[in-house]
């Protein structure tokens, strides 16, 4: 080899070298998992990928902004990269947590924050749903906007509503969502359920079952599809529906009457009724109870609806309809008043919204005609929402594209345990 081509393959080498060992995880996201005592803080689980797949790699966190703690990840492999995820246990009650990912010899994350699960009981909540990347959306434009804006509002941790790409098969299109993403998720635990565009939608053997990608991209509690968990004095309990509009045409509709899942919830439902540490429950889900038009799913609602009165929810929280829609507080299937008063009490009945869009298509004003619609805007738009929990009430704030403010209303703890 002479002497100049012997030069640039070695600096060639260098700098492939250079680039593997500086090379940073991607994708970092935060989700929560269930914790095992009452008195704990809510586990933290950091996730992310590396194009390094050799040797161990590691979450550095702790309380100073040099992490010094070292927790070794677990890896998965999927469609040639590696995901690592680390569960951060015993964190101290409302304190500010540094981390970052990675291994000196894959290379290192820089270093993000949360704040751990307070012990207050009071805590702020992010809203979005359908973020699906469709033609408007595409490589998630729109979503990163609403991201960016709920990323202002210093979240504890973030729901998803379901619909997190438009198609689930490939694996870029989770991938990408990660990446537009990952400002958000790297400072506020992201809880998603599943929508119909998350899962097969083909009838046969793989009817509505979530893509592997899925199950290997997210760590979540329990069987990651209907799961459950307690942060703070709130039991947020997230439900699957399926692909509930093809379902109903072959009976399939999900949490039909003694399945495994209507068991589940009956049980999660009864004993957060029971749990004298909880001042709230909240269920969330993609296909909304409470609809019209093709969205109306009335298996869906059979099905479910028996339940959330029964033991009388305070919110349930839905997207798939790219539209914000608020109904009357409801009981036993009837408004509790005829009025979209701002103040509400919980021992009153439950609260269902169907909280639009953070990247789907808007799809025009919601349900004026709808004998239960409390409040839906004029006009169609871009949306989230900010819910700020204490002992005391749940404010339920939403916010266009703009960052305009377009429904505000409360809830107030009565004096009585529902």
């Amino acid at each position: 080899m002479k002497p100049r081509q012997s030069s640039l393959f070695l600096f060639a080498l260098s700098f492939l070298a250079f680039s593997a060992l500086n090379a940073q995880p991607s994708l970092i996201y935060l989700s929560l998992q269930s914790k095992t005592r009452p008195d704990a803080t809510s586990p933290v689980t950091v996730t992310w990928c590396s194009d390094n797949t050799d040797g161990i790699q590691y979450v550095k966190y702790g309380v100073k902004t040099d992490p010094g703690k070292k927790m070794k990840a677990f890896k998965n492999e999927i469609n040639g990269k590696v995901v690592f995820n680390a569960d951060l246990k015993k964190l101290k009650p409302g304190a500010r947590y540094f981390y970052r990912c990675g291994s000196d010899e894959a290379g290192w994350s820089k270093t993000y924050s949360f704040f751990s699960e307070p012990d207050t009981g009071a805590f702020r909540v992010a809203i979005i749903g359908d973020t699906q990347n469709n033609a408007n959306n595409e490589g998630f434009n729109k979503t990163k906007i609403i991201t960016d804006l709920v990323k202002a509002y210093d979240p504890c941790l973030t729901l998803h509503m379901g619909d997190i790409v438009d198609n689930g098969s490939p694996t870029e299109n989770w991938t990408s969502f990660l990446s537009v993403t990952q400002d958000l998720n790297t400072i506020s635990p992201l809880m998603p359920v599943l929508g119909n565009h998350d899962i097969q939608n083909i009838k046969g053997e793989d009817f509505q079952k979530p893509f592997q990608d899925y199950h290997s991209l997210f760590n979540l509690p329990g069987d990651e599809v209907n799961y459950s968990f307690t942060y703070g004095k709130v039991r947020f309990i997230g439900i699957f529906s399926g692909c509930a509009q093809a379902a109903e045409e072959t009976d399939q509709v999900k949490y039909k009457p003694g399945s495994p899942e209507y068991i589940w919830l009956d049980n999660e439902l009864a004993n957060a009724e029971k749990d004298r540490n909880l001042d709230w429950v909240i269920v969330w889900m993609h296909y909304p109870v409470s609809s019209f038009g093709w969205s109306n799913i009335a298996g869906w609602k059979e099905n479910v609806l028996p339940l959330l009165e029964k033991y009388r929810v305070d919110l349930c929280l839905s997207g798939h309809r790219h539209v914000y829609e608020r109904h009357f507080q409801m009981k036993d299937g009837v408004p509790v008043k005829k009025e979209s008063s701002p103040v509400f009490s919980a021992n009153d009945g439950t609260i269902y919204i169907t909280n639009g869009t953070a990247g789907g298509n808007p799809t025009g004003s919601g349900g004026k005609n709808l004998p239960d619609m409390a409040f839906t805007p004029d006009k169609s738009m871009y949306n989230f929402a900010i819910m700020d929990v204490s002992n005391e009430s749940i404010i339920y704030r939403v916010f266009d594209q703009d960052d305009t403010l377009i429904d505000r209303f409360v809830i107030v703890k009565g004096t009585d345990k529902k």
